[in-house]
């Protein structure tokens, strides 16, 4: 290192020197005298100088080993080595990387997870913010010495402050239920709060379709009897607290349909094309399993939107890459007095299955999706002029959670 650090006349030089002999070459090279070339390193170490052994060379003198002063006998002189096997520093710290991670390997799981917790702010920084559920080390007050009782469990805790999460909501939406915000009486949408839903976040199967970063906020999901009326089955169950009611559900669409048939015209022909089109698949006689024809179609999301004055929220699944995506349905219109959506129902759309979720809210507010195409297309201005402004700070926080748009026309057929 030396040598190549200072060249020459170092350069040849190939050997272990102590620190005390490298500084003493370097006083020599700076120290000069004015008699003869000016070198010193001859008179005191009796290692001739350069211009002495210039000197000796032109005589035909060779210079031998025990000519020197012993402190040098020791030092060989050689071709400098080849620099190439010392360029690929990185290729050499790899080397010792991969030597480290297969000692930590050896050493167990408790090694392992000190590494990772040591290489985790490096590697993913974005995550650095995350932090585990804080432990619930005393929940009830400190049990009796004999007692035998068991503090309640994480999944345990979590599962109590849901159910007290929901009954305060229960009340909150009950209290705003008495005001002229929907256009429907909402005693059933009461009733369906208070109808118990799946509240086991981890098992939950339709996480795939929600964004990934949104999985902490689902609370619970509603799973309705599939076969044809899932959709309808889900709108029962949000507005009367049972999905058995899924064919008046399909008779409520019918008669709004109908009467505002100027409203939903150019949303539905986009997807059924006439209304007798529209009103034979909503008709249909058969209770139980249904043919493809009777299905539920995204397009009736805007009509209960606008029946219930509601805002509906679906999340999705695109393309083979299984990018999520959502949107969300607001009402068409809105009759006088009538300013904002007084209810927000997320679902899930698995392209075959309509699941309903709950989700808890970040700040006071929940994550919603960019408004659905048809929606924004058709919907009438004059009613609901200035309504898309009113989510503003909810989607900024969807994209925060990493929600994408919709997609168009080609990209859902790619």
């Amino acid at each position: 290192v030396f040598a190549l650090a200072y060249g020459p006349p170092y350069v040849n030089l190939n050997t272990t020197v102590s620190l005390w002999a490298v500084e003493l070459l370097m006083e020599e090279r700076e120290r000069k005298i004015v008699q003869g070339c000016g070198c010193r390193i001859p008179e005191t170490h009796g290692l001739p100088c350069k211009c002495k052994m210039d000197e000796l060379s032109a005589a035909g003198v060779e210079l031998h080993h025990h000519h020197l002063h012993p402190f040098w006998s020791s030092l060989v002189y050689e071709s400098p080595p080849d620099l190439a096997e010392w360029e690929d520093h990185d290729a050499i710290e790899r080397d010792i990387f991969t030597a480290m991670v297969q000692d930590v390997y050896k050493q167990g799981p408790t090694a392992i997870r000190k590494a990772t917790q040591v290489l985790r702010p490096h590697i993913l920084p974005q995550v650095e913010g995350l932090q585990e559920p804080k432990e619930l080390e005393v929940t009830k007050g400190q049990p009796p010495r004999r007692s035998n009782t068991r503090d309640p469990s994480w999944f345990e805790h979590e599962r109590a402050r849901s159910a007290q999460t929901s009954r305060t909501n229960q009340s909150s939406r009950t209290s705003r239920s008495r005001t002229p915000q929907t256009r429907r009486p909402t005693a059933g949408m009461r009733k369906s709060q208070d109808m118990q839903v799946h509240s086991e976040r981890n098992v939950c199967p339709y996480l795939r379709w929600v964004p990934p970063s949104m999985h902490p906020l689902v609370r619970g999901w509603f799973d309705p009897e599939p076969y044809g009326h899932c959709g309808f089955r889900a709108m029962s169950h949000a507005i009367h607290g049972d999905e058995g009611h899924y064919m008046q559900m399909r008779q409520d669409l019918i008669i709004e349909v109908q009467n505002q048939w100027d409203i939903y015209k150019e949303a539905y022909q986009s997807i059924d094309g006439t209304l007798e089109q529209v009103l034979h698949r909503l008709n249909c006689q058969t209770a139980g399993r249904c043919d493809r024809e009777y299905w539920f179609e995204e397009v009736d999301l805007l009509a209960y939107a606008t029946m219930y004055n509601w805002a509906i929220v679906v999340y999705r699944v695109q393309g083979e890459r299984e990018r999520t995506y959502g949107y969300t349905a607001l009402p068409m219109t809105a009759p006088p007095g009538f300013t904002h959506p007084s209810y927000v129902l997320p679902m899930v759309f698995t392209g075959a299955h309509w699941v309903r979720l709950v989700l808890d809210n970040v700040d006071g507010v929940t994550p919603m999706p960019y408004f659905s195409p048809q929606w924004t297309h058709f919907r009438n201005m004059s009613t609901i002029p200035h309504w898309d402004e009113l989510y503003q700070q909810k989607q900024e926080l969807y994209a925060i959670f990493g929600g994408h748009y919709p997609p168009t026309d080609d990209e859902e057929n790619d």
